[in-house]
């Protein structure tokens, strides 16, 4: 009940709810008849259900017509824009709280007064609009900076060019800047509240760093990058202030091949204090694409399959093509024995190495005792992705359920921000075995369909455990589903 009490619906995560949830089902009955708040915690359920259904449809519908109106511009006509303006007046309440092109939609509809001031003003002086009102933009000259275009609506000033150069400069920032063996560069939330994308690509020679700039629009210092190459090993540095940055969403490292002295068979590891350890990258053409929430230094290996007993069949495969890429069970020998019954700490250390997740934050969690496993399941459980038995106990040697399976493979897409709004719109499924389920575990089934990692024939056998192969071979379809690997 104490538990229950503290519930802050605003600050505790999906994971936290859940955990609290699986602490009241494993009291006995006579415990449960004297729990008195089990309101709150329903409430808080019912709270995430809401969040993950309403809301994150709202934030796909909000997504779905920014990207919309990335393809209106200034050329497009009127019925075009007007378009637009329909398609922004029927979306939801909380849909419009989410949209981020309102101000180029405002800007289009008064653009008929005096297009070519306007796309001025917006191309070289963004920083400079305070607002928009019918017809013309109000400028508020910085003290700190001379150059201004007075607010003129009904005339160009004449010592301005009425064109835009081909090779604007409002981005220089884009480009980082060499200097002792290392690229470093700075961005601020002003610069980064101007670009209309989602992510800022930055260059650093023949690497690109894509950020996420949505992280960085709510900091309140400027956030700096620091990149070098020295030994065929990638170094990269994320900073807020005088701390160091780490993200939610995944930094995406672009680099050829050639400069890591690599090849396609290889692997990327993420070197530690004590060794190495798995890093999430995918092979694109001739780049290795590291991905990270964090900084680091990264190498290129060569991968070791370590199993002597992989059978030539559909699971063997998936943990043959898992092991290449240093995705592997908690096994000390040579062997696999796929046949053996997946546990949590198999899944755990399978999910962790594939994405680079882990936690330095201290666990609760009592019955793990080596280090690394106490970073992993930390990680995982504030990823939302996969929580223990309690806020104490991560019961490693439980054996995981197909169902337990699909949940938890469904809070690794939501936190790879793929898209289930199809799901959440209409909850279907061929399997005629899971109707008794909880939402949550029928809802993650059917985002195992949607992505077409099972087929939906037959039975699902919800409550079947698995076998080390079957969770191989399961899991290796999620993440080829999604162009994972």
């Amino acid at each position: 009940m104490d538990r229950i009490n503290r519930i802050d619906k605003s600050k505790y995560t999906e994971a936290q709810i859940k955990s609290i949830r699986m602490a009241y089902n494993a009291l006995s009955d006579l415990a449960k008849s004297l729990v008195t708040n089990l309101h709150i915690l329903i409430d808080a359920e019912n709270y995430v259900i809401y969040q993950n259904t309403v809301v994150k449809q709202a934030k796909l519908d909000a997504n779905a017509f920014d990207l919309h109106m990335d393809t209106v511009t200034r050329n497009s006509s009127t019925a075009e824009i007007a378009k637009a303006r329909s398609l922004y007046n029927n979306l939801s309440a909380e849909a419009k709280r989410h949209v981020t092109t309102l101000e180029k939609l405002v800007r289009l509809e008064t653009m008929w007064n005096d297009p070519q001031y306007i796309e001025l003003v917006y191309t070289y002086y963004p920083d400079y609009v305070n607002a928009v009102k019918p017809g013309a933009i109000v400028v508020e000259k910085p003290k700190h900076d001379p150059l201004y275009i007075p607010d003129d609506s009904t005339q160009i000033p004449s010592s301005v060019a009425t064109s835009v150069p081909k090779t604007a400069s409002w981005s220089q920032y884009e480009t980082m800047t060499y200097q002792n063996g290392r690229y470093t560069t700075q961005i601020t939330s002003t610069q980064v509240k101007n670009i209309a994308d989602r992510n800022m690509r930055l260059k650093a020679g023949d690497v690109d760093i894509v950020i996420p700039t949505s992280e960085i629009q709510s900091a309140t210092a400027a956030m700096g990058v620091a990149l070098n190459i020295v030994n065929n090993q990638l170094n990269i540095q994320f900073t807020e202030g005088n701390n160091v940055k780490n993200f939610s969403s995944y930094v995406e490292i672009h680099v050829p091949m050639s400069t890591l002295k690599g090849n396609t068979s290889q692997i990327i590891e993420r070197v530690t204090t004590t060794g190495s350890s798995p890093a999430s990258f995918k092979v694109d053409g001739s780049n290795f694409i590291i991905r990270t929430t964090s900084g680091g230094t990264f190498k290129v290996t060569t991968g070791d399959i370590r199993y002597t007993d992989i059978q030539n069949n559909t699971q063997g495969n998936a943990i043959r093509e898992l092991a290449k890429r240093g995705i592997t069970f908690n096994t000390t020998n040579r062997l696999v024995q796929s046949y053996k019954q997946v546990n949590k700490l198999d899944v755990m250390t399978m999910i962790a190495s594939a994405m680079d997740l882990s936690s330095n934050s201290k666990s609760k969690y009592m019955d793990l005792e080596n280090a690394q496993h106490l970073k992993h399941a930390q990680g995982l459980l504030e990823a939302g992705i996969m929580s223990g038995a309690t806020s104490s106990r991560f019961s490693p040697t439980a054996t995981v359920t197909k169902q337990e399976a699909a949940i938890i493979i469904a809070n690794m897409y939501r936190y790879l921000n793929q898209d289930l709004s199809k799901v959440y719109n209409e909850l279907t499924s061929n399997y005629r075995d899971i109707a008794n389920l909880t939402l949550e575990a029928r809802q993650s089934i059917a985002i195992l369909e949607l992505f077409g990692v099972v087929d939906g024939t037959g039975a699902f056998n919800p409550t079947q455990t698995l076998s080390r192969g079957e969770f191989a071979e399961l899991f290796y379809k999620a993440l080829s589903a999604i162009d994972y690997l």
